[in-house]
């Protein structure tokens, strides 16, 4: 997981270099809340349906943005619960996104004072954990995966804004109904999330 991690944030390092302009750049930090649903996994387990209900997520984002059109960020999503259900089999487990992302917006002079639309994509790594009561079918695996996404950027005062993000997450394996825990593993889901930018 470590490596995985690594290089996803190496990735979105060297993103950030070649495509922000170092002049006009400003840092953008974010905390995030929101919601993850319509997940799918096929992980072996007897509450595969609970990924697909309505979790919560936290996460965050630190990016780059010039005052052209291009930007990068690193971006991770934590989801507690994604495969517990209600049938009280899961003790407990957890889905975690860490992407670098390539961003494209609108120039910043078009919209300085008011909300700056903006898409998003890249590559990086998801992980997986569940831990069963019977134990069973255990998991924790980290797996390649990309995303996806859009939103607007507003801002309240010249530090402090709201963003507003919409995204699709995917593993790059595709779905077939795992038997075991050395099958291949795939999971989906979209997060919708709302958080507090800080401008630097």
């Amino acid at each position: 997981m470590r490596r995985s991690v690594l290089r996803a944030l190496t990735t979105s390092c060297l993103l950030v270099l070649v495509l922000a302009p170092s002049a006009a750049a400003e840092w953008h930090f974010t905390p995030m809340v929101g919601v993850t649903f319509l997940g799918k996994t096929s992980a072996p387990t007897d509450t595969d349906l609970a990924a697909g209900n309505v979790h919560r997520n936290f996460g965050g984002s630190v990016s780059l943005l010039g005052s052209g059109i291009f930007g990068a960020e690193g971006l991770v999503v934590w989801t507690p619960g994604f495969l517990t259900g209600d049938l009280d089999l899961v003790r407990k487990s957890r889905s975690i996104a860490f992407m670098g992302n390539v961003m494209v917006t609108t120039p910043r002079r078009w919209t300085e004072y008011s909300l700056r639309p903006f898409v998003s994509g890249g590559f990086g790594v998801m992980t997986a954990s569940k831990t069963e009561f019977r134990e069973v079918f255990p998991l924790n695996r980290d797996i390649p995966a990309f995303n996806v996404g859009g939103g607007a950027i507003g801002f309240l005062s010249k530090n402090t804004g709201l963003r507003f993000d919409f995204r699709y997450f995917s593993s790059f394996t595709r779905y077939h109904e795992a038997a075991s825990e050395t099958d291949p593993l795939h999971m989906r889901y979209m997060t919708a999330s709302v958080g507090v930018v800080i401008r630097r």
